[in-house]
């Protein structure tokens, strides 16, 4: 895991090694191992390392070709690299070392473009073409790495795996409206489909890859996309698919055991992470393993039991306890945000950062964890009500029981169950009017030149299949290219490499190919793990059926630091920014500071996200500031 930055074009001459030492040392948290810069005529690559597989010199970057016309620099884990070795060694290339590095170089050279659908990981990558003079760049599947970039003032093209590195060479930035828009009125994220919430710099979109040439031309495609299977042609769900499925989420987790540092894994004792650390305890013979959590005893939410139960089954757990410091709360939130460097959706994530320092502090660099179960395999309740809707739609009356005896369970009203069921039943058409007009009132919260320069139409569905249309997004815009995007920053701001065995591709290809059924049964979610790990799994945790994620206290949070969030979001810097009514957001404080905890997100959107721009020194026009501001 590790960090990378290059430039292509003029820039890239006279100097460039000096040139790219500041950036490089920027990502040095992404890579405290190893760096290395490399130029040449009309591009310049920088790559700080975090060894993880093969820890000798063989794997350091920039890594050339034998015949020097390939350099790479590259940025995460392939897993099936043992495999796609030996194939390569069949066609007759040859290998100094043992790194996943190596094998992406030598594949690339021998398949080019088409040996991204060999990879099965997670990465980002920059190979240079001396001979065509041509950068290649590609980003995985899910996302989980990151490759931003921008057009410089003398027209060179820049890329970096963090956005700050691009603000350092001069990108001109301002707030991009849409994004803003977006966020603070649906809660969804600026970086989605390649938007950033700097108007100037854009992401390289999961499962794209792209040319870039000397002269800035950018020709960026999709070389991978989920399955559109029709109702009718899907799998069935019966043993011979429990049993692909069995078999394909323990060689998820095999594959990512494969380091030659040590590997842990967060465990909250929900089904998804309990699953995976009751595997790697059954693929590695009971050997110790480290598990991190976060649980908090007392609270609704307090998970101690589930936890319990799956510590007891292994063998020899070593359990590091971690929760958010409510004393170096202000501390720590600007250290999230100055990795995240885009406004971030609720306080769950400073949670999930606290995890990841006790595990650098622990001296585990690789962390597995259940990240995208959930959006895999139907585990949120807004899914659930969706696929019943859709059920509805259907003519599946029964759909209205299942509702009416799975809402309580999970801690849902009724009531709202039933309107989103029905909302979800109604035809595309409508239920495009009916967001269209949810976007039309929550636009009031945002100043006229903001409301008058946006979509309202930005997440329609896309497709005649209402239910395929909604998971779908939810993969490609919504909770994973959210989860990706935190799950990286968080992690490497420790310098850890996050691995997410539910993104596996075979598993997501496989679950977007069966029928329902094995999605949601009898009131239960995500069935098919259940039934096909029946066996491992406690019958506490394997029956359970709430949902609650990293909790954190968000409302008692923004009450105790309300002085803070008060100077963060006054009058006048609220009209400096010129995003939200100054009017509109004062109500949200006052029904806050009066137990109003229904207000406390709305507040978190609009403190989050003007911190942010104070910090990046960002407004809604074109103006900003020379450098970010850390100041706390």
């Amino acid at each position: 895991m590790c960090g990378i930055v290059g430039i292509v074009g003029e820039r890239s001459l006279g100097a460039p090694e000096g040139s790219l030492e500041p950036l490089v040392a920027e990502l040095r948290h992404r890579g405290p191992d190893a760096c290395g810069i490399w130029a040449s005529a009309g591009v310049a690559l920088g790559h700080t390392r975090l060894s993880i597989i093969d820890l000798s010199d063989t794997g350091c970057q920039p890594m050339h070709g034998a015949s020097g016309r390939w350099t790479l620099v590259y940025n995460g884990e392939v897993y099936n690299y043992v495999e796609l070795r030996e194939q390569l060694r069949d066609r007759g290339h040859e290998f100094r070392g043992g790194s996943d590095t190596e094998v992406v170089l030598a594949a690339l050279i021998e398949w080019g473009e088409s040996a991204l659908e060999r990879f099965n990981g997670m990465w980002a990558l920059a190979l240079w073409d001396a001979e065509r003079q041509e950068l290649f760049v590609s980003r995985d599947r899910a996302g989980k790495k990151p490759l931003y970039y921008t057009s410089l003032p003398d027209g060179a093209f820049a890329f970096s795996s963090e956005i700050t590195p691009l603000l350092m060479l001069g990108a001109k930035i301002s707030i991009d409206r849409q994004a803003a828009f977006d966020f603070l009125t649906q809660g969804t994220y600026g970086h989605l489909e390649g938007r950033t919430f700097f108007d100037g710099i854009q992401q390289l979109p999961a499962a794209h890859c792209a040319r870039i040439r000397p002269g800035g031309q950018l020709f960026v495609r999709r070389y991978w996309d989920l399955p559109s299977v029709p109702p009718a042609d899907r799998l069935r769900y019966d043993d011979t698919f429990r049993r692909q499925f069995r078999d394909l989420m323990t060689d998820a987790v095999r594959m990512r055991l494969r380091s030659d540092v040590p590997v842990g894994a967060t465990l909250s004792g929900g089904l998804d992470s309990s699953t995976i650390v009751l595997l790697v305890d059954e693929l590695t013979g009971g050997a110790p393993f480290h598990v991190f959590t976060s649980l908090y005893p007392g609270t609704k939410h307090d998970e101690t039991r589930y936890f319990d139960a799956v510590v007891d089954v292994m063998r020899n757990p070593i359990v590091h306890r971690a929760q958010p410091d409510d004393s170096r709360w202000r501390e720590d939130l600007l250290r999230v945000l100055r990795h995240q460097e885009e406004p971030f959706g609720d306080t769950s994530i400073l949670a999930h950062f606290t995890l990841m320092r006790a595990a650098r502090e622990a001296k585990v660099p690789v962390v597995l964890s259940g990240q995208g179960g959930d959006e895999l395999l139907l585990g949120y309740p807004s899914m659930v009500t969706a696929y019943l809707g859709s059920q509805l739609a259907g003519g599946r009356a029964s759909a209205l029981r299942e509702m009416w005896h799975w809402a309580p369970v999970v801690g849902m009203a009724r009531t709202t169950a039933l309107r989103n069921m029905l909302g979800a039943a109604l035809p595309i058409n409508a239920r495009d009017r009916i967001r269209q007009r949810f976007v039309q009132r929550m636009a009031e919260r945002v100043t006229s030149p903001l409301r008058d320069n946006v979509s309202f139409r930005r997440f329609m569905a896309d497709d005649r299949d209402p239910l395929s249309s909604y998971l779908r997004q939810v993969f490609t815009r919504f909770s994973i290219p959210h989860l990706t995007h935190y799950d990286d920053r968080n992690a490497m701001a420790f310098s850890i490499e996050g691995r997410m065995p539910f993104l596996d591709v075979r598993l997501v290809e496989l679950m977007f190919s069966v029928e329902s059924k094995a999605l949601f049964a009898d009131g239960f979610t995500k069935r098919v793990l259940r039934d096909s790990f029946s066996e491992l799994l406690p019958p506490s945790v394997r029956a359970r059926r709430d949902k609650v994620g990293f909790y954190t206290p968000m409302a008692a949070w923004l009450t105790t630091h309300a002085s803070w969030v008060s100077e963060v979001m006054s009058r006048e810097r609220l009209e400096a920014v010129g995003v939200l009514v100054p009017e509109w957001y004062a109500g949200r404080l006052a029904k806050l500071s009066v137990g109003g905890t229904e207000a406390a997100l709305d507040v978190w959107r609009g403190f989050i996200f003007h911190l942010w721009a104070d910090r990046f020194g960002v407004t809604a026009d074109r103006t900003r500031r020379s450098s970010p501001n850390w100041a706390a």
